[in-house]
């Protein structure tokens, strides 16, 4: 009898394709580097939104947020009638666990079907007692019924970025996050060795991150740690957090970037910039995934889902899917995927991101060539067209100037979203005042409120 592999979804919070893998990267990932030579990597693969609860459901439902319903850090539960994948994997045989931290507490609803949902603080690194104990737990295997699907969610990249000693020095990094890169590389070493023999990995971020490209951007990114441990441990001191946009827009008269301070605090969620959405995509599995096999086509975080479905042989994708099986372009069977677009969505400006509510909320669609964004549901907020091949920086809105790709892409994005709205949640979506209130805290404990 032939044992179905184990399958481990590693998600890292806020990791940048670009400098995970990126030519001009500056992080040493050596790790990294010898797991791309053995997998099958996608090397255009895009987010569906720039924030954390909105991307891990899509990766979970293989559906756009339009249709899954999650837009912000404090929408309501996941729906009901949306297949997950490890409701599908556990139909299939597989025992099914997650090890969660951020903003995904279990009562979002992402805990259904799970066997095992733990829900961790945010600095239990992999470097840490915590990771210690987990890996261990990995390598011993009781606690791990094969064959096992896990959703391992790391929070090493993410603001306060989490650098362990001996690489807080240029040699590992330019900047602070290219060092937590370096960090978090030997981490992954470790972590993979404990590992069943028999285990595909699907390694993705959840979304990007602004990283600053000067020194005194640099400033921001050191100053969350402090500034969390100063909230959490002197009496008084969260009251201040009200001055904290006001302070950090005061300090972008010190940079030359006026971007800086005020995009290095928020770190994403405000935009469906490439550095916001563009992702590592990893698939290692041997006999499944050919080695060294680098994929260019547009892929989305919803592809995810049917093609480990497709993979292992298993029936049941549900017809809710946005997502394509991209399996027939792993095996060569067919060569590209057309002119394919996949949605993007955020909160739009500087607006609080957990409670921004739908005239904030910004969606958009990325072709080979164009990016085009606009209220989802808000008429009034301002079209936007990028042209990527002109302008990769995304840095000029040419919305004016090419009012026939405008018009072209304004149709596809109409179309890709036609039928859905902002509809209130469905009887018992919606949160008890206590566990609204301990989100809440939660999202003030990461930084999300100020």
């Amino acid at each position: 009898m032939v044992t179905q592999p184990n399958i481990l979804l590693l998600m890292v919070d806020a990791m940048r394709a670009d400098r995970t893998w990126g030519s001009r990267r500056s992080a040493r990932t050596p790790f990294l580097d010898g797991l791309v030579k053995r997998s099958t990597v996608f090397t255009r693969a895009f987010s569906t939104a720039s924030i954390t609860t909105v991307c891990t459901t899509s990766l979970l439902t293989g559906c756009y947020p339009f249709v899954h319903g999650i837009h912000s850090l404090l929408s309501n539960r996941l729906r009901t009638d949306l297949p997950t994948l490890p409701e599908l994997l556990k139909a299939g045989g597989y025992h099914t666990w997650a090890e969660m931290t951020g903003p995904l507490e279990a009562m979002r609803g992402l805990d259904r079907g799970f066997d095992r949902y733990e829900y961790r603080p945010y600095d239990h690194w992999l470097d840490t007692e915590w990771g210690d104990g987990f890996i261990r737990r990995l390598r011993d295997g009781a606690d791990f019924p094969a064959p096992w699907f896990g959703l391992l969610h790391l929070w090493e990249l993410h603001n306060p970025r989490r650098v362990t000693p001996g690489y807080d020095h240029r040699s590992a990094g330019e900047t602070l996050y290219d060092r937590a890169v370096s960090s978090l590389d030997a981490q992954l070493a470790r972590l993979f060795e404990a590992l069943p023999e028999n285990t595909i990995v699907v390694l993705t971020g959840d979304h990007g991150e602004y990283v600053s490209a000067s020194q005194s951007g640099e400033i921001i990114a050191r100053l969350k740690g402090p500034w969390k441990w100063i909230k959490e441990h002197i009496p008084g001191a969260r009251r201040l957090r009200r001055f904290t946009p006001a302070a950090v827009k005061g300090m972008e008269r010190l940079s030359s970037n006026n971007k800086d301070f005020h995009f290095g605090w928020l770190g994403h969620g405000y935009h469906v910039y490439d550095y916001l959405t563009h992702v590592p995509l990893l698939m290692y599995g041997p006999g499944l995934f050919p080695e060294g096999h680098k994929i260019d086509e547009l892929v989305s975080h919803v592809d995810v889902l049917p093609t480990l479905l497709s993979a292992l042989g298993l029936e049941g994708a549900p017809a809710t899917l946005n997502g394509i099986d991209l399996m027939p372009l792993v095996r060569g069977e067919i060569s590209d995927l057309g002119d394919r677009a996949l949605y993007l969505e955020a909160l739009i400006g500087m607006h609080e991101r957990s409670r921004a509510g739908p005239e904030y909320w910004l969606g958009g669609i990325r072709t080979w060539r164009y990016k085009y964004a606009r209220g989802l549901y808000n008429p009034e907020l301002p079209e936007e067209l990028y042209d990527l091949e002109a302008d990769p920086a995304e840095e000029h809105n040419v919305i004016d100037r090419l009012p026939q790709v405008a018009a072209e892409m304004r149709a596809r994005f109409q179309e890709m979203t036609a039928g859905y709205s902002d509809e209130p949640p469905e009887e018992g979506q919606e949160y008890t005042p206590e566990e609204l209130a301990l989100i809440e805290q939660r999202l003030q404990d990461l930084g999300y409120i100020e």
